[in-house]
């Protein structure tokens, strides 16, 4: 039997869009849950009118910002392709104005916990044993 214009490299790309497309829907899993164990302050203020650090945004607090940092990226190339055979899905928490969010989590754990509590669900989603 032969196969004419096979092309194997469409294949290899319709499996990898699959397979980013099943991480993306596991790290939103994730994220959800790191939504749901986020610790949220109760302390709003405006930015610093003087001083040193006056009028810079990051002096502001918002209660709720740290939660509402956590994101699901897909990392791209510069071109805009994904990197292919690379971890291209990741979820982060903290942004420039919630530059805390590593300390949050080293002195109450949000992220580790929302994985580890979703992990059953993950591999079930990426098809893992």
């Amino acid at each position: 039997m032969r196969v004419e214009s096979f092309n194997p490299n469409r294949a290899d790309r319709e499996f990898e869009n699959v397979a980013i497309e099943r991480l993306v829907q596991a790290a939103e899993m994730v994220a959800n849950a790191a939504r749901r164990k986020c610790p949220v302050g109760t302390i709003s203020r405006p930015m610093y009118k003087t001083g040193p650090y006056a009028g810079q945004p990051w002096t502001a607090r918002d209660a709720g910002q740290l939660k509402k940092s956590i994101r699901v990226t897909r990392k791209r190339t510069r071109s805009g392709k994904a990197f292919s055979k690379k971890r291209n899905v990741r979820v982060y928490a903290g942004n420039f104005l919630a530059y805390y969010s590593s300390i949050v989590e080293h002195t109450r754990p949000f992220m580790r916990p929302a994985l580890e509590g979703t992990m059953s669900e993950v591999k079930q989603i990426i098809g893992a044993k």
